[in-house]
């Protein structure tokens, strides 16, 4: 087989591939040989089915088979001996391939385009000015968080007429447009939580009742979205893209969350027997938590700010129409040339985002080796045990467990990102020694949606 690289642009170059019949011979006789092995036709014994017969049934599709191999393995080969970093995978011209005659084949040509993944060079220094945020954890903070302890840890009790907060369980009843019960219809029980109802006159009309009373609700705006009202409807996701008419809501009982008061039991059950003994002691000690939490945030935000930044400072190409006619041709559902321009843009950037921490990765050594993960694997075995209050597993049986969970594809690519961005963290703050800025929670999560 030949492969020969021509230059049709910065970023895109196309392979002309030859086979002659010395390449792929020898894979198709020995596959019509396995056909013949295994035929079974009228008139002939097992086995016995003259070759002709069988390259005339299936000789066609078993040279295509072979080719089609032989192109896969050497293409990889090649792009991987001449160290050719490509974007999306080598595409088939489909003229070349039309001038071959699979009937009487014998010299085989084809040609594939590819996207060249550009050579970047970036700046990662102080100059980028790339401040690390931090949240200033005020007493607002500390309240919420104070009031969210103590309704987690609070009981659970029966009342008589429902606030804003409490908990509704009743059925969920069908009505007719004229408002009469459906003969038929839906009936499920099913509960409600006020507090996370959006909808204020929904909200509001299911505040100050009764266990018996009725109300009359649209089901649509007191849940989050189909799938959720699917499950309080108690029907499939499709039958709630029908539903025409109000429901009745018929409450059978009203639950409350009643905090547990703020004091020892509360100080002890949060951080342990005598761990804590005042409410000041208490309070210094949420706040440490949340700044503690707040940092792991501030890591990955300032990561992303740094990532930004060098996109918008660093200028490189991307082989544009190559990646156009890539996404059309490999993707999963029809999309039209309109459809690719509309979400180009957005995909552009992120793909030059993808290539530049790529670039970094690869420039100071960052990726994820071998031990790491296996150690990684074994400090998350241990915690999963440590979390339920069972002593964590050593020696042997740590690391047959650590090694199936390394087995799982999607494990070990979560494992390996998680190793990769603490590096890069590490390695960001290293170089660019950033200043700290002090920003507001509102500010904090504006900067984590966008970042």
């Amino acid at each position: 087989m030949n492969i020969e690289r021509v230059e049709t642009g910065a970023l895109t170059a196309t392979l002309n591939v030859k086979l002659s019949p010395s390449d792929y011979a020898p894979g198709v006789e020995k596959a019509l040989k396995e056909q013949r092995k295994n035929a079974v036709l009228p008139g002939f014994r097992p086995g016995q089915v003259p070759m002709h017969l069988i390259k005339k049934r299936v000789g066609r599709a078993v040279l295509v088979n072979e080719v089609e191999r032989l192109i896969d393995a050497n293409l990889r080969e090649y792009l991987q001996t001449n160290a050719i970093r490509v974007l999306g995978q080598p595409l088939p011209l489909v003229e070349s391939a039309s001038q071959n005659n699979w009937e009487e084949p014998g010299e085989l040509t084809f040609a594939y385009e590819l996207g060249l993944a550009p050579s970047i060079e970036f700046d990662l220094s102080e100059k980028l000015g790339v401040t690390y945020p931090v949240v200033e954890v005020n007493e607002e903070l500390v309240e919420r968080e104070v009031a969210d302890m103590r309704r987690r840890f609070g009981t659970v009790e029966e009342v008589e007429v429902s606030a804003e907060k409490d908990m509704l369980l009743g059925d969920m009843i069908e009505r007719n447009a004229d408002g009469t019960i459906k003969e038929g219809g839906i009936m499920n029980r099913t509960s409600m939580s006020l507090e996370f109802i959006e909808d204020v006159a929904s909200k509001d009309a299911l505040t100050g009742k009764k266990v018996g009373d009725e109300v009359v609700l649209d089901p649509h705006k007191v849940s989050k979205d189909h799938d959720d009202l699917a499950r309080m409807l108690g029907v499939d996701h499709e039958r709630v893209h029908h539903l025409e008419s109000d429901f009745l809501f018929r409450i059978t009982r009203i639950k409350r969350m009643v905090p547990v008061e703020l004091g020892q039991d509360l100080f002890d059950r949060v951080y342990g027997k005598d761990a804590v003994s005042d409410e000041e002691g208490f309070r210094n000690k949420v706040r440490e938590g949340l700044e503690h939490m707040f940092r792991r945030d501030s890591d990955r935000i300032f990561k992303r700010l740094v990532m930004k930044k060098l996109v918008e400072t660093t200028d490189f190409e991307l082989p544009h129409t190559f990646l156009k006619r890539w996404i059309k041709e490999t993707s999963k559902e029809p999309v039209t040339l309109e459809q690719i321009e509309t979400n180009y843009t957005a995909y552009a950037s992120g793909l030059k985002r993808q290539l530049l921490e790529e670039r970094v990765i690869e420039k100071y050594g960052l990726e994820a080796k071998g031990e790491e993960l296996d150690a990684f694997a074994k400090r998350y075995v241990s915690d999963q045990f440590a979390q339920y209050g069972m002593p964590a597993p050593e020696g042997d049986q740590l690391q047959q467990m650590a090694a199936r969970l390394l087995g799982d594809r999607e494990q070990i690519g979560r494992i390996r990102d998680t190793i990769v961005e603490q590096k890069l963290n590490t390695h960001f703050k290293a170089l660019l020694s950033p200043k700290e800025e002090k920003v507001s929670f509102d500010t904090f999560v504006t900067l984590a949606r966008t970042a």
